[in-house]
């Protein structure tokens, strides 16, 4: 039977962890690798990932860097990254392995913001709308791929942001993603701390600086300088 290893990168995350830490406790009892990769933390991040019990790796500090340093080290066939902020409570082991048997399997959930704010409903339906018809996800969506796949597009790029869009464009090339529905939940935490119209004008603006053929390093100007 196919085996998950479970990629979480961290920075500085102490006030959130400890809910994704007793859901992934439970993954572990089934005998999935939890790999937690930590960029440098300075709170107590790396103390209450190992009173958990949980793998604690160092890498350089950089997304991309550590999603890789993680996956690179990984024993399962199938790896599955998530962010901190992510709540799997409704994610079932089933929804991986019915189709973990393909070295070509790869996908992502659909996303619900765990906010009863009608705006952030709006926002999730059109998160899973844009990823439904352009087949690409964002890391908050908990993108999952059979590690020969992903050794064979290269890992992640060494980016300093969009560095899952180009994962789920190199993916795609090769291969339909699998949408499950979970849903996978994630905080509203960035739209609450810098407004929901500001962070969604954001977003476009990345994207569209992207597409456009701005360098990651222009696009991450423009996230820190928002």
């Amino acid at each position: 039977m196919p085996s998950i290893s479970i990629i979480v990168p961290v920075l500085n995350e102490a006030t959130c962890l400890d809910s994704l830490l007793v859901q992934l406790k439970d993954w572990r009892n089934e005998k999935d690798e939890v790999i937690f990769v930590d960029g440098g933390s300075e709170d107590a991040s790396r103390n209450m990932i190992l009173a958990s019990g949980f793998r604690l790796i160092k890498s350089e500090l950089g997304r991309a860097k550590q999603l890789n340093q993680g996956a690179m080290l990984a024993k399962g066939d199938i790896l599955w990254f998530l962010h901190v902020d992510s709540d799997i409570s409704e994610i079932s082991r089933e929804s991986f392995l019915s189709q973990a048997h393909n070295e070509s399997f790869w996908g992502f959930f659909k996303i619900n913001i765990s906010d009863r704010a009608l705006i952030f409903r709006i926002i999730a339906f059109c998160m899973n709308c844009r990823a439904l018809c352009t087949r690409v996800a964002t890391g908050d969506q908990g993108i999952f791929v059979s590690k020969s796949l992903f050794m064979k597009v290269g890992a992640y790029p060494d980016i300093k942001l969009m560095e899952d869009i180009e994962l789920s464009c190199s993916l795609k090339q090769r291969a339909a993603p699998t949408i499950l529905r979970g849903p996978i939940h994630t905080s509203a935490r960035r739209w609450r701390a810098n407004g929901v119209v500001q962070t969604i004008l954001l977003m476009w603006v990345l994207r569209m600086g992207w597409f456009l053929g701005c360098s990651d390093r222009t696009i991450r100007r423009l996230y820190d300088g928002w």
